[in-house]
């Protein structure tokens, strides 16, 4: 716990000398295959979130560099599918246990996975690959990746946001987000399954 925290009190200390240039970098990564696996993202958003509670940032303007990043992350993702894919899959640069689960999961839910995958970390790092590879049409892709990240950012920052309120204990006690992180994407998903369940 001691580590995560002395993790957590570095990124805060990045976030106030470097701004939304830090944000923007670190939530890139964090939606772009394979770097998402050890950027920490979503904790670089949500303590940006809690900063701009504190008025070290500007709440819009983190929003747009957020949300711009995450977009931007999984269509790097998805060019490299699409020009590298066959060199990946030739090489095994994606081992079967992310590359497999993740194509299941593309292949039955098609474009709206693009959207829904931000909310599962492991489904989030390959997702926009495996799209590429699959070469899912570009308008299509598009479409799911711009809403995606617009509801994958609203939901970090304000997550940081509100938690602003409380950022001694939320800094102390900064398991909590994680769990809250869980749940979240759990109801994400929950509602997914409800929706498709209906279409049927």
């Amino acid at each position: 716990m001691k580590e995560t925290i002395m993790e957590i009190s570095e990124l805060t200390v990045y976030i106030q000398k470097y701004g939304l240039l830090f944000v923007f970098i670190f939530t890139f990564l964090e939606t772009v295959v394979f770097a998402s696996l050890i950027v920490p993202g979503e904790t670089a958003v949500v303590l940006a979130g809690i900063m701009a509670q504190k008025g070290y940032l500007k709440i819009e303007s983190l929003l747009i560099v957020v949300i711009v990043a995450a977009f931007l992350g999984y269509l790097t993702s998805y060019f490299i599918g699409t020009f590298f894919g066959d060199l990946i899959i030739k090489k095994r640069l994606l081992k079967d246990k992310y590359y497999k689960p993740t194509q299941f999961f593309f292949e039955r839910y098609g474009g709206i996975s693009v959207l829904f995958s931000r909310f599962l970390s492991l489904l989030r790092s390959f997702t926009a690959l495996v799209a590429g590879i699959s070469k899912m049409n570009f308008a299509v892709f598009v479409t799911f990746d711009a809403i995606g990240a617009v509801l994958w950012s609203f939901f970090y920052v304000y997550l940081g946001y509100f938690l602003g309120f409380q950022f001694q204990e939320v800094e102390k006690y900064f398991g909590i987000v994680g769990i809250i992180m869980l749940v979240g994407g759990i109801l994400i998903l929950y509602l997914f399954y409800k929706y498709k369940a209906k279409r049927r």
